[in-house]
């Protein structure tokens, strides 16, 4: 059956509620792919009509074009409310296509004046409710909320929720650029007469009290910290014309209520016996300092459920609950019929089990992940209760003081995470194990989406890390819809930008130094992956200057084109090929050799992206200083007599070669090098989070594709399949089981990236083109391997 499907907005997919479906664009993308069949097979013209209720806002008439993604360019957009899309095509041979339908809404407030407000009184990990009760004479035609609660914000208009987003706002350097949650088509929660809305907002990413983030800040403060406050915004429309109905302001007041303490690593307590203090007048907080702009990308929504594999009675009161699943999320508790006021229900988090059978929790480090439930003695309905502004990494939960045998029934877990699912997407093949490390890899990224791209769920950490992101960012447009989340990365990292051109190793800027390591290529990746997973030509144009105000830093700190400063490098290896007995430093691979090797591949990036923008001058330049780098790389590292790189370690091999350093007549003896290397170690890798990833296309690309194999089904130390083998179900951040609990974070995506190997070499498809308007299908099959099979959704 021809015709257009799948119309995106912005390079993002319409799907579920309002949340999903917001530009903040006055000429915003349209895009769209199409559904051939045995007669039509491609598009020739297309004809876009976008209207307003009654209202047309443009006709494209019909265009002659094969394109599938247009700028609208029609009427001014209304705000706040629905826009609808009606879209038809023609295929080769001129005959019209069936129509395709959806909407979105357009929110762009130019000016925010809405003053912030706060507590009169902070106390630090307190939750504070803000209050206002306004007048309407009758019920709007429609409705609007725009708001913006730090850290994060649950909204209820006259006592009903309004949102079933979590952990809202996203995410960010709030000093740079602030995001509101923009909540359309309110109209059925107001009335004629009194109303009220309530926000309760915590502390999320305002206050990290944790040692171990205040051990790493040191002198410094994070710019974006401070107090819980909110800035928000009500429209109402009447006879088709929007007002201003609510604005924070000082008529609003506030109070304590039964959240009594919520911590982002350290969980929330939560006192059914505590009402809404009387309110108070709130104050006039100072803004922030960064940019609202309307949050576009999807919202952290409750997603899978995971009913418990066991409940065990560790001992009297105290219940061990495993989810079979390590996950991010919460527990949700059903309540026990008979409580007492002030009995205290808790429930504590972790990956893994001690011998003794209890929670192993020296890998969270400082993070003390637990929720508590205080009882008010009137829980007879057994309600479900779960916590709020919090979430977790764990796989098992430790309840304590339920007083009553707790069953499978009475607890479920839910992972949370940025709603991007690709749900017609999926790799699979002949090999159970490849299946599972797939599917390990996948669940393990799930776990990270929280607005940014963390390393890890579960200890004080959860930073947006860009050395593991240069190669997940490869790997993650395979799994999940990017459209939105890659350009709200980018700007994360222009909002961390110096002047001199240095970004930092996490964005938001907490962890980590200024310059990063110059392994975090991940900045111009996320252009590059948006830019072929997307089309967005948008986002390169945005971001250019700075892109090349990057490499710019990298070569003010080089020495004749050689980087001369490393932080992390090719980080992580299995612990005999790192320095010291807890070290994650490589011991077989410089430093410097990989941020020169990024340093190049930069330059290479921004070459492409120049063509792609008509910058003839840049596309020369960096030409040019590829070429000097090149050729520095190997009179510093390459020896032409026996194809070694530097140490010659996998990594240096690998590195180089994928790269394209290594000169052609050498090409050989440079892979003889790697792979009698993996023989003489009876295939253990030196590899660390980078080069392992390169390492799989690299033996395929070489014509290895059967060691490649022997790697990746392994089941011996170090491998994915030996985690497998220990009961993992994500990706772990080392190959050792408990060594180094400080540093043993087991799920932790960045060894997951290995699953754009499965897509793009053992089933071999790739974008060529933006968009994916040329693609390989190249597959690879190893001899032991009898089927494999994958689907991308594309746009």
């Amino acid at each position: 059956m021809f015709k257009p499907y799948g119309i995106r907005i912005d390079c993002g997919a319409l799907r579920g509620d309002a949340r999903m479906r917001i530009s903040d664009r006055t000429e915003p993308l349209i895009g769209w792919a199409v559904l051939p069949d045995k007669d039509a097979v491609s598009q020739s013209a297309y004809q876009i009509r976008v209207s307003a209720g009654e209202r047309l806002l443009w006709d494209s008439g019909w265009t002659v074009s094969s394109e599938q993604s247009v700028h609208y360019a029609g009427q001014p957009l209304p705000r706040w409310e629905r826009i609808d899309i009606f879209l038809q095509v023609k295929d080769q041979a001129g005959r019209e296509s069936l129509p395709a339908e959806d909407f979105f809404y357009f929110a762009q407030e130019e000016d925010w004046d809405a003053p912030w407000i706060a507590a009169s009184e902070d106390a630090p990990r307190e939750t504070v409710y803000f209050t206002r009760a306004f007048e309407l004479e009758e019920t709007p035609e429609d409705a609007c909320l725009l708001l913006c609660g730090l850290g994060y914000h649950k909204v209820f208009l006259n006592g009903s929720a309004v949102d079933a987003s979590l952990l809202d706002p996203a995410y960010s350097d709030y000093s740079k650029t602030c995001y509101y949650a923009v909540l359309p088509e309110l109209a059925s929660f107001l009335t004629a007469g009194r109303n009220a809305v309530s926000v309760c907002v915590g502390e999320g990413w305002r206050r990290l009290d944790s040692p171990f983030v205040q051990l790493h800040l040191g002198a410094r403060r994070m710019r974006f910290e401070g107090v819980p406050q909110l800035s928000a915004i009500l429209y109402v429309k009447y006879s088709g014309v929007w007002s201003r109905c609510v604005t924070t302001d000082d008529a609003w007041q506030w109070s304590r209520g039964p959240l009594l303490s919520n911590n982002l690593y350290d969980g929330c307590v939560y006192d059914a016996r505590v009402p809404l203090s009387p309110p108070r007048p709130v104050r006039i907080a100072a803004a922030p300092g960064g940019k609202m702009r309307a949050q576009t990308l999807e919202p952290i929504r409750r997603k899978e459920a995971w009913h418990p594999l066991s409940v065990v009675l560790l001992r009297e009161d105290t219940y061990i609950v495993d989810f079979g699943q390590n996950l991010a999320g919460f527990a949700a508790l059903r309540l026990p019929a008979r409580t007492q006021p002030g009995q205290e229900i808790t429930i504590s988090y972790a990956e893994l089990l001690k011998e003794d059978g209890d929670l192993f929790t020296e890998p969270l480090r400082h993070a003390r992940p637990e929720d508590t439930y205080v009882c008010s003695g009137l829980e007879e309905e057994r309600p479900v209760w779960e916590p709020d502004f919090t979430y977790h990494g764990f796989r098992y939960a430790r309840i304590t003081g339920y007083a009553q045998p707790l069953t499978p029934e009475d607890v479920t877990a839910y992972s949370v995470y940025t709603d991007i699912e690709k749900p017609h997407s999926y790799f699979t093949c002949g090999s159970a194990l490849v299946n599972q490390i797939h599917r390990n890899a996948v669940f393990c990224e799930k776990s990270n989406l929280h607005g940014i791209l963390t390393d890890c769920p579960q200890r004080d950490e959860r930073m947006g890390w860009m050395n593991d992101a240069t190669v997940r960012f490869e790997s993650t447009p395979y799994q999940f819809d990017i459209g939105r989340l890659f350009p709200k990365v980018i700007r994360d990292l222009l909002d961390v930008q110096d002047p001199d051109g240095s970004i930092t190793c996490t964005a938001p800027f907490v962890m980590g130094a200024r310059p990063a390591d110059p392994v975090c290529s991940s900045f111009l990746i996320a252009g590059l992956e948006a830019l072929l997973h997307t089309g967005n030509i948008d986002i390169i144009r945005e971001a250019y200057d700075g892109f090349r105000a990057w490499e710019d830093c990298l070569l003010a700190h080089s020495e004749n084109f050689i980087v001369n400063y490393s932080y992390y490098g090719d980080w992580a290896a299995p612990a005999y090929a790192c320095e010291g007995e807890d070290g994650a430093i490589s011991s077989v691979t410089p430093g410097i050799l990989m941020s020169t090797g990024y340093s190049y591949y930069n330059c290479v990036l921004l070459r492409k992206f120049a063509e792609l923008l008509g910058k003839d001058g840049d596309s020369l330049r960096y030409a040019e200083l590829a070429d000097q780098i090149r050729e520095a790389f190997l009179q510093k590292w390459f020896d032409p007599e026996s194809g070694r790189v530097a140490s010659g370690s996998q990594a240096c091999q690998v590195f180089s070669l994928w790269l394209g350093l290594v000169p052609e007549p050498h090409v050989a003896k440079a892979v003889d090098v790697l792979v009698r290397d993996l023989a003489a170690n009876q295939y253990r890798i030196t590899t660390g989070n980078l080069c392992t990833r390169y390492l799989f296309d690299v033996l395929t690309e070489y014509g290895h594709i059967d060691d490649a194999w022997e790697l990746i089904t392994r089941e011996e130390y170090p491998s994915i399949g030996y985690m497998i083998q220990n009961e993992a179900t994500t990706i772990w951040e080392r190959f050792e089981l408990k060594k180094n609990p400080g540093m043993n974070s087991h799920n932790h995506p960045m060894y997951g990236a290995v699953d754009y190997w499965f897509y793009a070499y053992l089933c071999g498809i790739r974008p060529d083109a933006p968009g994916w308007k040329e693609f390989t299908v190249k597959p690879y099959f190893p001899s032991k391997l009898l089927s494999a099979h994958a689907q991308v959704e594309t746009p």
